[in-house]
């Protein structure tokens, strides 16, 4: 089974894509050194609303953001979330301070928190995207305290432990206002793979969504939904990059969820698990 160090590999193939794209005549990653375009074209924001199943149990939440520029150079965005699901009310929050040059990239610093009465969840890391015509590709890596204080598949969750967080992801926009993405997640030294779609529809600011994924431990994940922008009519991919990032407590919620949860599959016949057997006679 792969483990945590296996995102270093990962990590490297994205740096070296970038540089191949780079050397091939895209532009140089000085992001913000001397940008045409601020970080955040102005005030802006995100709310969305979704439901499905994260290993097999349903969930709903909702979720938005606010991205402020700072500056020519910066931008700041703050986001937030609620999520019910497996029995417990999840809230999270998160921030972002980050340089941008909407032509080439942006690299910053993401915090996320989420608590319930299940789990606490809290990454702190840095973030970058590489901008190129049709594709963006971009990481987040960072520290992760995770404590369950329920019983789950994934060992040594039941008490405070640190990990490294990781999502490495590559987005497409066939056409402006669509975005595929596929993306990679290291979580508790285990491995999730994700896709994303999202189409920004002829309503203005309004796009629907959907996102799907597999991993180990029998992890499975599909959520689906309804996101509305504000700040301008402008096109998905140039809200994507010239507006707000993704929102990292909606990144990683239903990794973070898998946490939370005994994904084991049942015993044949459905049953529950049998008792101990009783102890030898003395």
């Amino acid at each position: 089974m792969m483990k945590t160090k296996h995102t270093l590999p990962l990590l490297a193939v994205l740096a070296v894509t970038a540089v191949t794209q780079l050397r091939a005549g895209a532009p140089a990653p000085s992001i913000a050194a001397a940008a045409s375009e601020p970080a955040v074209s102005a005030i802006n924001g995100k709310l969305d609303a979704n439901y499905g199943a994260i290993n097999r149990s349903s969930t709903r939440g909702v979720a938005g953001t606010l991205s402020v520029p700072v500056g020519q150079r910066f931008g700041a965005q703050f986001d937030g979330l609620y999520q019910h699901g497996f029995s417990t009310n999840i809230f999270g929050l998160g921030s972002h301070f980050f340089a941008r040059d909407p032509s080439k990239g942006l690299i910053g610093l993401a915090f996320s928190g989420m608590m319930s009465q299940k789990f606490d969840d809290f990454i702190v890391g840095v973030e970058g995207e590489y901008y190129f015509k049709y594709l963006t590709l971009g990481t987040v890596v960072g520290y992760d305290n995770y404590n369950s204080r329920v019983p789950t598949t994934f060992p040594g969750l039941a008490t405070h432990q640190s990990f490294v967080a990781a999502r490495i992801y590559a987005a497409i926009y066939p056409i402006d206002n669509l975005m595929v993405s596929l993306e990679y997640q290291s979580r508790f030294n285990h491995n999730f793979y994700l896709v994303n779609v999202e189409w920004q529809t002829p309503v203005s600011g309004m796009a629907i969504f959907a996102n799907g994924g597999v991993g180990d431990n029998n992890f499975a994940q599909v959520l689906g939904g309804v996101r509305f922008y504000f700040g301008g009519s402008k096109p998905l991919k140039d809200r994507h990059r010239k507006d707000d990032p993704s929102n990292i407590g909606s990144s990683f919620i239903g990794t973070n969820s898998a946490g939370s949860t005994n994904t084991a599959s049942a015993p044949s016949g459905g049953g529950a698990l049998p008792p101990p057997p009783p102890p030898p006679p003395p």
